[in-house]
């Protein structure tokens, strides 16, 4: 469930109170919200709809949840004093945020602090996968030099079976290929093979063997025709790193004490 989807609901639940009976969406809700406003935060700078506590309600977080409320109505239009609602529920959004961390809520619920690291995570992806989109040539392709074992093509076999009709097709395979006919344990034994050998597969009257005729080993994809492969290495790379880098420096200026006996 994506998080318009979520504003969508909190909203029509805000506006039947009978729905809240009890408080039970109370807890679920702020966990929600305070799970996707790290994402939300934008600089002092940008255009605002309103301010709360001196934080900026970001017109980009505003529209979407008025996406939200539209594409949840039958219609696909907003009512009537629906634009003044959902102002009112994002400012009780970081009502509650406050009111929450106040009470020390992100330090004492599991829930919550899983929420929030996984949305942490996914704020550094987004963010280095958008850096990421905008790379040159000459970055992808240094990126390709030092990474090159990552666009290495699946080495390929020829082989023949000798006994037992087993169907195997023909030319050259992969081993995934091989699998399909002999089974993962004896695929991985022919890719073990050397040109020549062969490896006896099952037993008794259904014993048969495999020789490996002819082999190519995997090579490096071009440059060119892995450009796609690369692009798509690349943002995932970015954003192992960008992960990576944030806590190694959040280690550095914190004051960590390990007390494991």
């Amino acid at each position: 469930m994506v998080v318009a989807d979520l504003f969508a609901g909190w909203f029509i639940a805000m506006s039947r109170p009978w729905l809240l009976a009890g408080g039970m969406l109370a807890g679920a809700v702020l966990a929600v919200f305070y799970m996707v406003r790290v994402p939300d935060t934008v600089a002092p700078t940008e255009d605002a709809v309103a301010w709360v506590n001196g934080r900026p309600i970001a017109r980009e977080s505003y529209e979407k949840a008025l996406a939200a409320v539209a594409n949840d109505r039958k219609t696909g239009t907003l009512r009537e004093g629906d634009r003044e609602r959902v102002l009112d529920r994002l400012i009780d959004q970081e009502l509650l945020i406050d009111r929450a961390i106040e009470l020390g809520l992100h330090e004492r619920d599991p829930q919550i602090r899983n929420q929030l690291s996984t949305a942490m995570i996914d704020f550094l992806v987004r963010r280095a996968e958008d850096e990421a989109r905008a790379a040159t040539e000459a970055e992808l392709r240094a990126f390709y030099d030092a990474e090159r074992f990552r666009f290495q093509r699946a080495a390929q076999y020829r082989v023949a079976v000798e006994g037992p009709a087993v169907p195997m097709p023909s030319g050259f395979l992969l081993q995934k290929d091989i699998e399909q006919s002999i089974g993962p344990t004896a695929a991985r034994e022919v890719a073990e093979l050397q040109v020549g050998e062969k490896v006896t597969v099952g037993g008794g009257d259904q014993a048969y063997e495999v020789r490996l005729l002819e082999r190519r080993d995997g090579e490096i994809a071009p440059f060119e025709e892995a450009r796609e492969v690369v692009e798509a290495a690349y943002l995932r790379y970015r954003s192992e790193v960008a992960v990576r880098e944030f806590l190694e420096l959040a280690r550095q200026r914190t004051d960590i004490v390990v007390e494991l006996d």
